[in-house]
């Protein structure tokens, strides 16, 4: 009964293997005149594909005259529009051309789906009219993202709180850094908010309120060691970054001693995020294998997807002293039915000094055996050698950092992990 079932199955998958490449060559008569334009023609210089047309509604302008100069293109399969069906989260791979430093690699960016594309515009349109349709240009000028003017000097906690993730909890400290850090001004490097131009200000507290991954990597950038892709600018509502490489994912099945190397970057990402001499807490609120990258020369880790980035300023938590700020606290791990699912409180993350919420999601959903992704379980560490195996201290400090039975367990467990990993590359570095 099994293998009829087995067989069954098999002959479903094929027919529908064989159905789906049908559908894709008459999509591609259907469209072959079109087939044909798209590879002559650079939409990145069409003002509507870009956005541009939206502004101020839009994410900035600084790269606008290297995107309407051509500099700026689609790799070949991003020209193709009918592909787009495909590509829910609108991320492309660019080329982006200097004259004297030639051609890089660039990821290409909308910030989001089409449908969360158009909510931005219906609430933009009803903060302003009340009614989720409007001249939007016009909108943006009747909400509260214009009504912060010239006579605004800074940019206030009580103003922006709760607006993003980035914002759930903010301090005067991080508001100056992100205005002074702000990318899409020609006259960076201050923190009043009354230097900016009046679209630069709508552009960045519209960022701020729908998408802050820009301002993320703006006010934590990789030249100064953040693990973050570098921000390059913005046309419209393209946005572009560095080129990382392929992302964590196409390591599952590296050989161990990679493997091992990764991990240990994760561990260290997660304690440079909680703990650092600028005394700013990164909490990760998304943490999955396609959401980290490697670098194809030096093998680095970065975090390539950084909109639910929690910034907590421990300097303001010593300072206020809320109920409990000083006891550490322990996330707690509950099972979901979901991939890549965490547990936190975001109250929390911002009323607490120490907390071990980064080692958490590190471990949990990456690194341990419960660790699932594309329906496979089991980590980026699976399968250790066999004398690994049979020693358990891995598995033992992954279980801990996972789901602590001792109380604060995690905290060690993910100090002695680190410690470990770093001791295994460090040996398989010596065999070399």
């Amino acid at each position: 009964m099994l293998r009829f079932v087995s067989l069954k199955f098999a002959r479903v998958y094929r027919c529908g293997k064989f159905l789906f490449i049908v559908a894709l060559f008459v999509i591609l008569l259907m469209n072959t005149h079109n087939l044909f334009a798209s590879f002559q023609r650079n939409e990145l210089t069409d003002r509507r594909f870009i956005g541009l047309n939206k502004c101020p509604a839009c994410f900035g302008t600084s790269w606008c005259r290297k995107f309407m100069n051509s500099q700026v293109t689609f790799e070949t399969w991003g020209r193709l529009r009918f592909l787009d069906f495909f590509n829910v989260k609108n991320v492309y791979f660019g080329q982006y051309g200097e004259p004297r430093e030639g051609t890089r690699r660039v990821v290409l960016k909308r910030l989001g789906s089409n449908q969360e594309l158009a909510e931005i515009d219906q609430k933009i349109c009803k903060r302003a009219t009340g009614r989720p349709r409007c001249d939007l240009i016009q909108g943006m000028y009747k909400t509260e993202f214009a009504r912060l003017n010239g006579n605004v000097r800074l940019l206030t906690p009580e103003v922006v709180e709760g607006w993003s993730d980035l914002v759930h909890c903010p301090s005067q400290r991080l508001l100056d850094r992100v205005v002074r850090r702000y990318a899409e001004t020609k006259d960076s490097g201050s923190f009043l908010l009354k230097n900016l131009k009046d679209t630069e200000r709508m552009q960045l507290l519209m960022t701020m309120a729908f998408n802050p991954e820009p301002l993320v990597l703006q006010s934590f950038p990789s030249d100064e060691g953040w693990p973050f892709a570098k921000y390059l600018g913005a046309c419209g509502r393209m946005v572009a970054v560095n080129y990382v490489g392929e992302e964590l994912w196409s390591f599952y099945n590296a050989p161990w001693e990679k493997r091992v190397d990764l991990a240990k970057q994760l561990m260290d990402i997660a304690e440079q995020l909680t703990n650092n001499d600028f005394d700013f807490a990164l909490y990760l609120l998304d943490v999955s294998f396609d959401n980290f990258a490697v670098g194809p020369r030096d093998g680095k880790v970065i975090v390539v997807d950084a909109e639910n980035v929690i910034v907590a300023d421990k300097r303001l938590i010593k300072q206020n002293k809320p109920e409990n700020y000083d006891v550490w606290y322990e996330s707690r791990s509950e099972e979901c039915d979901k991939e890549a699912c965490l547990s936190f409180s975001k109250d929390i993350l911002c009323s607490r000094v120490t907390v071990d919420h980064n080692y958490y999601a590190i471990c949990q959903n990456l690194l341990s055996r419960a660790a699932t992704w594309r329906g496979t379980t089991g980590g980026l560490l699976h399968d250790p050698p066999a004398d690994m195996a049979r020693d358990g201290r891995l598995a033992s400090l992954l279980d801990e950092c996972t789901k602590p039975q001792k109380r604060f367990g995690r905290f060690q467990a993910a100090k002695e992990l680190r410690e470990y990993l770093t001791q295994l590359t460090e040996q398989a570095n010596a065999k070399r």
